[in-house]
């Protein structure tokens, strides 16, 4: 390591307080509700205690061998993006900051190379500049890469709910359930019904399973598929699946794209197929 490049990293360590006030400064009169001097004391020390690992960690770029370097600041930017997207901070404004950041440590470095008193040359300068474009890169790529992943993984898991929650299997009486569906019907969605009625008949011990498709807008031949399945898939668990409330434009598509119907009961709606049970239900509680 040159003896030079150790004083830099030395100086610059010895000035990171002063590089976090300026950094405070930038974000004083700031437009953002989370970059902001205005937060709960909590929140504060987070954004400071961010702010000084992350200088720590990249002018360390200066000292360490790279594959340490590298392994501790992606380590780091993982941290901070999933840290970011629970927070619900814009990724725009994180880069943002990320890059006042990198500016502040370019201006410390300039500082350097003038109070310094060795010779210094245009191309160890741009060395320097370039070991910390490369670390702050390094960082935001995989910030940006962490940051897209987590969030990915929250709507899969918030449109898993959803579908889970817009697919509920309803006892009616001992032994009887209905399946009401709404909306459209993708395949993910179709194969979430199967698992979900599947293990709610099982778990309600019901004998019949009542699946309404008055709310359902369209029926291709995958999703028609998928139902003829989940029906089979009932009746292999000893619960009896039948259907109602197709509406006429479905049953028309249904006709067209060859899909039979011939082999499962099917009612005109719910009530006409409940009170074949001897049940009188309200129809609008499920339509």
């Amino acid at each position: 390591m040159e003896p030079c490049m150790q004083s830099l990293y030395a100086y610059l360590n010895d000035h990171l307080v002063d590089m976090r006030k300026d950094w405070l400064n930038t974000i004083e009169n700031s437009s953002s509700t989370f970059y902001s001097i205005n937060k709960s004391t909590e929140s504060m020390d987070e954004l400071v205690t961010a702010h000084k690992i992350l200088l720590e960690h990249v002018i360390k770029v200066f000292i360490e061998d790279e594959a340490v370097y590298t392994a501790n600041i992606s380590k780091w930017a993982v941290k901070v993006a999933e840290k970011r997207a629970k927070d619900l901070v814009p990724i725009l404004e994180s880069i943002e900051q990320l890059n006042s950041v990198k500016g502040i440590l370019l201006s410390y470095v300039e500082k350097f190379s003038e109070e310094s008193k060795a010779h210094l040359t245009v191309t160890t300068l741009f060395e320097w500049v370039r070991l910390i474009q490369y670390a702050f890169d390094l960082f935001v790529n995989i910030f940006i890469s962490s940051y897209d992943e987590y969030k990915f993984q929250q709507l899969t898991a918030q449109q898993e709910t959803i579908y889970e929650l817009s697919s509920p299997v309803i006892p009616i009486t001992k032994g009887i359930g209905v399946l009401p569906l709404i909306g459209d019907i993708d395949t993910k969605r179709a194969q979430l019904i199967m698992e979900n009625t599947l293990k709610e008949c099982n778990e309600k011990r019901f004998n019949h399973l009542f699946i309404d498709l008055s709310g359902v807008p369209l029926i291709d031949t995958m999703v028609a598929h998928q139902i003829f399945q989940v029906i089979h898939a009932l009746r292999l668990i000893g619960v009896k699946g039948y259907l109602s409330g197709l509406r006429p434009e479905v049953a028309q598509t249904a006709i067209q794209l060859g899909v039979d119907f011939s082999q499962i009961p099917i009612f005109n709606n719910l009530a006409s197929a409940l009170e074949r049970f001897g049940l009188m239900v309200n129809e609008a509680k499920f339509v």
